[in-house]
């Protein structure tokens, strides 16, 4: 049976790019899981991402992300998942999960200023800069006490880097990008 293998990792670190390379790979958003965003639903992800001012919390959440979670590593897929301390009730869940190699990905203590302009370039708003930028040392101290195995990505390194000298192994191909 293939190893199931959950990435929890930071906004930017390199998720997307690794779904679109690798067939084994699923980037696995938890925003149209834990909000519903009516009307605006048909905008693309990066534009959604903070803008809480059109959206609502889905009454579901987190249990319709956990069943989703669940049925994507069954698949035997690499599942990436955006890590921050708005998700801290997904740890206990992840307390109970066996059978799961849990990983957190994050970039350097050192490596803001670089991630913001990422945002930035990709479309995020101004509110979701500025809450990651609020978010990212407590992330780092989240991470650190883990009891489980982390990754800290360093300037001039992309995730897949710091994933493959932890023995986590890609396939060329497309990946899936799990965004509903």
């Amino acid at each position: 049976m293939e190893q199931k293998i959950l990435v929890l990792a930071y906004p930017g670190s390199g998720k997307t790019y690794l779904a679109d390379h690798y067939k084994n790979v699923s980037d696995f958003e938890f925003q149209h899981y834990r909000y519903d965003y009516g009307e605006y639903k048909h905008l693309p992800l990066e534009q959604l991402k903070g803008r809480t001012e059109i959206r609502t919390n889905n009454p579901d959440w987190p249990n319709n992300f956990f069943k989703a979670l669940d049925n994507e590593l069954q698949k035997g897929r690499i599942v990436l998942v955006p890590f921050a301390t708005s998700l801290l009730e997904v740890l206990d869940y992840l307390e109970a999960s066996s059978g799961v190699r849990i990983i957190f990905a994050i970039q350097n203590k050192n490596s803001f200023e670089e991630l913001a302009e990422s945002f930035k370039n990709r479309g995020n708003s101004e509110e979701f800069i500025e809450r990651r930028r609020n978010d990212f040392q407590k992330c780092h101290e989240v991470i650190s006490k883990s009891r489980f195995e982390k990754v800290y990505i360093e300037t001039n390194e992309f995730l897949e880097d710091s994933l493959s000298k932890l023995g986590v192994e890609f396939q060329e191909g497309k990946g899936v990008k799990n965004y509903t």
